[in-house]
């Protein structure tokens, strides 16, 4: 059956509502509000408030990952623009579907929803292996040296990418396009550091260890 007519309306409306009050603290009613329809008539698109959120937070989720798998198939390029092309898709994504794949971030890794999203948790498997792949080939060809597995190094660039639930908003296609090559540069440095940020941690380890605790048998307490 055809959603009525107001079904886009709908579904920015609840990802605006779940943006600013959180998912548990939204209501079909105040969305409804936010649409500016009847109370009741919310019932005329959905039965529930989790079949608006899996609305919400679908398209960002595919269109990401749709374009991740051709980044993936894409071995004419090296390593490092790949990368740097995942930060733009990545940072793309958020400004094109501006406040819901904030939504998708701070809700998929739920366990109190029903099965139907049980595909997000697969897809968000899918995106690491891509991203890991990606770092792992970038060692492969002598472009990134980190100091940690492709595992760990493809966990702490998805912390920077998901931090901006907190802070971003969509600018111009330019800004955006810029914040995404800031954020790269610096991901970059801790890929290419290697070798030299691992004797720099090294040489910290072993100055810490070279302190010794204090002689707590001679320590009194200040009155």
């Amino acid at each position: 059956m055809a959603r009525p007519s107001r079904w886009t309306d709908v579904v920015e409306a609840a990802a605006e509502e779940f943006r600013s009050r959180g998912y548990d603290s939204a209501t079909l009613e105040d969305i409804a509000t936010r649409v500016g329809i009847l109370k009741g008539s919310i019932y005329n698109y959905v039965q529930n408030k989790e079949e608006l959120l899996l609305a919400v937070v679908e398209r960002p989720a595919e269109v990401l990952l749709a374009d991740l798998e051709q980044l993936r198939n894409d071995d004419q390029q090296s390593a490092t623009i790949r990368l740097q092309t995942l930060f733009r898709i990545q940072v793309r994504v958020f400004s094109d579907h501006y406040p819901a794949a904030f939504v998708y971030l701070r809700n998929i890794g739920r366990t109190d929803l029903s099965d139907k999203f049980g595909k997000f948790t697969e897809m968000d498997a899918r995106y690491m292996g891509i991203l890991e792949d990606l770092i792992a080939d970038g060692v492969r060809r002598g472009e990134f040296n980190p100091p940690v597995s492709p595992r760990i190094a493809a966990l702490s660039l998805v912390g920077i990418l998901n931090w901006m639930q907190h802070w971003f908003t969509p600018q111009s296609d330019e800004a955006n396009r810029r914040l995404a090559d800031d954020l790269f540069a610096m991901a970059l440095g801790g890929l290419t550091s290697g070798g030299s940020l691992a004797r720099i941690l090294a040489g910290t380890h072993d100055a810490a260890s070279s302190v010794s605790e204090p002689d707590r048998t001679t320590t009194r307490s200040v009155r």
